[in-house]
C-alpha cells in the first residue's frame, strides 16, 4: 500500500465516524422533548455529505 492510499483510507475512516456521530446526534435530535429547541446543524445533511466522502475515498483507496 502506498502513502497515497494510506492516507485515502485514513480520510475514510474519518468520514465514517462523522457519519457515524451525525447519525447518533440526529437520532437525539428527533427524540428531544421540547420541540421548539431547534438546534443550528442539519445532521441529516452532514451525515448524507460525510457518507459521500466515504464512498469517493474508499474507492480511491481501493483503487490505488
Amino acid at each position: 500500500m502506498s502513502a497515497a492510499q494510506v492516507l485515502l483510507a485514513a480520510g475514510a475512516v474519518l468520514a465514517l465516524a462523522v457519519a457515524v456521530f451525525a447519525g447518533w446526534r440526529d437520532a437525539r435530535r428527533r427524540r428531544r422533548a421540547e420541540v421548539d429547541a431547534v438546534g443550528w446543524i442539519d445532521w441529516t445533511t452532514v451525515q448524507m455529505a460525510a457518507l459521500i466522502a466515504l464512498a469517493v475515498l474508499g474507492l480511491l483507496a481501493a483503487k490505488g
